[in-house]
């Protein structure tokens, strides 16, 4: 039993010891309390947020939740935005409407987003991960739209000859 409990006392010792040169404020000198993270050149630490494998565009659409740019005669839906936000088509065109959030989106006219029911004039539902085609209004005319869900996300559209 005596043997057993000089054990445990040693083990206990040897962890508090160990666990009191990992830091927190303990003597600066690297040789008792570990190595530090030093920069790697001239002054750059790859280890700083943004820096080194962290480092990212702000148009990455990962870090800003909107894509840039939309294949043509495609309208995106990313980052609870409209990609583009300024569309010029024909009468009658198809489009396709590209889902990338996390929302289900359409294209409705602001007078049908005031309405009662779910919008949708220019463009239906769309899941997100979805697609689905859509006809552009057969009018000519600048339609300021919306998504009749998220009314934040607007855009023009202007269908011309």
């Amino acid at each position: 039993m005596r043997i057993n409990r000089a054990a445990h006392a040693t083990a206990a010792i040897v962890l508090v010891a160990g666990l009191a040169g990992c830091g927190g404020g303990g003597s600066k000198d690297t040789a008792t309390s570990g190595a530090s993270a030093a920069p790697t050149s001239a002054g750059t630490d790859n280890t700083a947020p943004g820096t080194g494998a962290d480092a990212y565009k702000t148009n990455d659409p990962y870090v800003s939740g909107q894509v840039s740019t939309a294949a043509p005669k495609t309208i995106v839906f990313s980052g609870f935005a409209f990609v583009p936000t300024t569309i010029t088509a024909k009468p009658g065109e198809e489009w396709t409407e590209d889902n990338q959030d996390i929302a289900t989106h359409n294209i409705s006219t602001l007078a049908a987003a005031k309405a009662k029911g779910t919008g949708g004039d220019i463009a239906p539902d769309v899941d997100p991960g979805k697609k689905a085609t859509f006809k552009m209004p057969t009018k000519p005319g600048k339609y300021k739209v919306v998504c009749f869900y998220h009314q934040q996300m607007t855009a023009t559209i202007t269908v011309k000859k």
